[in-house]
Formats: structure tokens, sequence, C-alpha cells
């Protein structure tokens, strides 16, 4: 049974190709974080190796090895592994690729497919990537490679135009909320709240379903965002002081702090242009409405241009500090007056 909801299409041609015997021998799936990349991955590998007539079945015991990744032919690969394991933080590396291909061309030892999942695919460094072509060009039977990006354009072409690519969306607010509410664990108010502040994404959905504690720290987080938005310059500066000292030991959460930032920015946009009915943030429409009555549509935009930039040098190993200091600088004062650098 596919496990992931909302979307079909993907699963559709999965299927198809399952029954037809036509499974392609690489995957690129894209898409934003949590809407199902990582479980369809499992699924499939699930497919591939079910004891049941009816794969994936979930039930046997190959489903639920894999399910727990203690299968011996199904490997994942993704950075959250390799920064517990190393430390390292800087890309999944050759070293890395070459691990796989130790076990690329054994034959599959306790099922019928070799699977290899390697989530965070834009993190391949170049020369890790070009290793991994020549089994992308060559492949070995019984092999089957499922890549995870959350875009086309951060793969290498090269890589890309070897992986059939199937693209994984935001599922419509109305939909996943309706699906939340179905699954009797939420009453519909509060499953309408955390399918919009999940961006339409049933993972984040679940979770903050599950964990009080997540959804609180986000809302938390954004109200405070909204709060700095509305702070002096000094104040702004504090915030950027104490993101940028803890970049160091959690760089993954400076990168979920832009993100809310980016989030509350695109909403801000939204509001201006009266397009509620995108906006991800519905609890504070009020608090977004007055915002953007202060800000001109060309101001929300290069702030929003900005937050991206922060992100991509921070990726880019600039100075975190210099990085988000100069964002609060960008960032528009209170009373709608953008500060020039």
């Amino acid at each position: 049974m596919w496990s992931v909801f909302g979307q079909d299409t993907v699963i559709d041609n999965l299927a198809t190709a399952l029954k037809k015997g036509s499974l392609h021998h690489a995957y690129l799936f894209t898409g934003p974080e949590q809407t199902g990349k990582k479980l369809t991955a499992v699924n499939l590998a699930q497919a591939l190796n079910c004891e049941s007539d009816s794969a994936p079945c979930g039930e046997c015991s190959s489903c639920r090895r894999i399910k727990d990744f203690i299968h011996a032919d199904v490997c994942l690969l993704d950075m959250a592994t390799l920064i517990e394991e190393s430390g390292s933080q800087t890309g999944i590396k050759t070293e890395d690729i070459k691990d796989i291909q130790r076990f690329v061309n054994l034959p599959p030892f306790e099922g019928k497919t070799r699977v290899f999942i390697i989530d965070g695919a834009e993190k391949l460094t170049g020369h890790a990537a070009n290793r991994l072509l020549k089994n992308l060009e060559e492949p070995p039977p019984n092999v089957v490679f499922i890549l995870l990006s959350q875009t086309l354009e951060s793969i290498l072409p090269t890589v890309a135009s070897r992986c059939q690519h199937l693209e994984f969306k935001s599922v419509p607010y109305d939909k996943l909320a309706t699906w939340l509410f179905e699954r009797g664990e939420v009453d519909m108010p509060k499953a309408r709240l955390v399918s919009h502040l999940s961006g339409g994404r049933p993972g984040w959905a679940l979770s903050a379903l599950a964990d009080s504690n997540f959804l609180s720290f986000y809302i938390e987080s954004r109200n405070k965002l909204i709060s700095l938005i509305k702070a002096d310059r000094s104040e702004r500066f504090k915030y950027a002081e104490k993101l940028a000292a803890g970049f160091s030991d959690d760089r993954f959460s400076v990168f979920d702090e832009l993100k809310r930032w980016q989030t509350l920015v695109r909403d801000m946009l939204y509001m201006k242009y009266e397009l509620e009915s995108h906006i991800i943030n519905c609890d504070v429409t009020q608090e977004l409405r007055d915002m953007a009555g202060k800000f001109s549509s060309s101001g929300i935009s290069n702030t929003l241009g900005a937050v991206g930039q922060a992100e991509y040098e921070l990726q880019r190993n600039v100075s975190p500090r210099i990085v988000l200091e100069s964002l609060m600088l960008k960032l528009e004062c209170s009373c709608g007056t953008p500060i020039k650098l």
C-alpha cells in the first residue's frame, strides 16, 4: 500500500511502471520538503522487494525491515546522517559515493532489488556527482537509484538527464485540511490552520499535530519575526548577532528561521495584491494586512529577495554575522522607509 497523500500523479506513474515491468533504473524526485518524496522512495523500495502479491503490502518482513532501514539491500544516504556520523556539513562527498559503489555490483543479499536513496541530492559535490554518473550511465541489473532534491535546477544536468524526473507538489489547503480532519485526530478549524501553516506539506502537518511543541515553536518563532519587523535597528541587530552566534553549532535552525522569514514576507506580498487565499500564516491575517499597508510592493519584494540572498550566501560559507547584519540593514523600517546600504 502506497502511504503518500496528495501525490496521485507520481504514484500512478510508479505503480503503472511496476505493473508493466518498465521501471526506470534511476529516479529524481523533486519538490518542497515534507511533501512525501522520502516516503515514496521507501514505498518504491518496498514494492521492489515485497514478498506479497499486492506490493507494497507494508506488512511482510521485507516491507517492515525497509521501513526501519535495516534491510541489507536498501541504502539511505542523507545529510542528517552524515552530519551525525562525521560532523561534516559541506555536502555529500566522493567518499560517500564510493561507499555506495562498493555494493552496487553485488547481487541482492536478502531481497530482489538493491535500492539506493540519496536524500538531499542537491548537496552532492561536483566530484561526487560525476562519480555517481558512472553508475547512472551503466546501471547494473537489479539496482535502482532514487535521488531526492527540492529543485531540479540544483542537480547537475548530466545527472538529472540520466534519471526519470517526478515532481512532488504542495497539496491544496482545502484538500489537506479535509484529509487531516477525516483521520479523526483533529477538528476542522485546527485542520485548516495546520494545512495553511504547513504550506500544503502533509509531512509538516502530521508532525505539527503529533507534537504540540512543534506547532507552538513555529507560532512563537513566527510571532517574534512579526515583532522584529516592527522593531528598530538596534533590536534587529541584536537578533542578527544571536542568530549568527548559533550558526556554527546548528546551521539548520538558522536556515529554518530564514524559511519562516520568507514565508512571512511572501504572505505580506500576497496580502498586498489581495491574494488572501494563498496566505500560509492565516491565523494572523490582520497583522499581515497592517504590515502590508505600511510597505510598498517593491519594498516587500526586495525584502523577500534579500532573505533568499542571505540563505544563498550562508550555504556558500560567507561569514554568518556579515550576512545576517546585511539582511537586517536591507529590511524596511516599521515606518515603511527602506534602509539603504
